[in-house]
């Protein structure tokens, strides 16, 4: 949810509240784009990686700064270092989620599967409502902050569940 408020938000936030260009919301999400392969294909190759939950976690935490360094930005220097964050995450997340799950609901690879498509279906509705209320109501930067407050809340969670299942 969070991830799609963000990405929502994103391009008003740059021209309305930093009174950007489009051309530098395209640069921005570009560059995010551009770094995810790299990225990816980086991870793969990289020997002796932790366990899907601790990337999961990792990820999950650089969300949270991502969306705090969108927050506190007021120019393109703060808001390239967010968009290279953004692009960790999303190798991670985007390779990983899945998997996550998986490892969740050990032996319903079909359950785990499903509950993880759904959740990002429920999340795109919500975040349409959410991040529509949010900046109507506190402006675009408040958004950003909310995205972290659930990226956290979903890290918190997600780090209690590791903790409380059996090895």
């Amino acid at each position: 949810m969070s991830m799609q408020m963000g990405m929502a938000m994103f391009p008003l936030f740059v021209t309305e509240t930093l009174r950007g260009t489009s051309g530098e919301v395209g640069f921005l999400v570009g560059l995010c784009a551009l770094l995810e392969i790299p990225v990816m294909v980086a991870l793969v190759t990289w020997r002796r990686l932790p366990g899907v939950p601790t990337l999961v976690a990792a990820g999950m935490a650089l969300f949270v700064a991502h969306f705090a360094l969108v927050y506190v930005a007021d120019g393109l220097p703060l808001l390239i270092a967010a968009q290279v964050i953004r692009a960790v995450v999303l190798a991670i997340l985007a390779g990983l989620g899945m998997t996550y799950f998986q490892t969740l609901m050990p032996g319903r690879f079909s359950a785990a599967t499903t509950m993880f498509a759904n959740t990002g279906s429920i999340g795109g509705m919500l975040s349409g409502i959410t991040s529509g209320a949010v900046a109507q109501t506190l402006g675009y930067r408040s958004v950003f902050l909310v995205c972290a407050a659930l990226t956290l809340l979903g890290f918190l969670v997600m780090t209690w569940t590791n903790r409380c299942r059996p090895a």
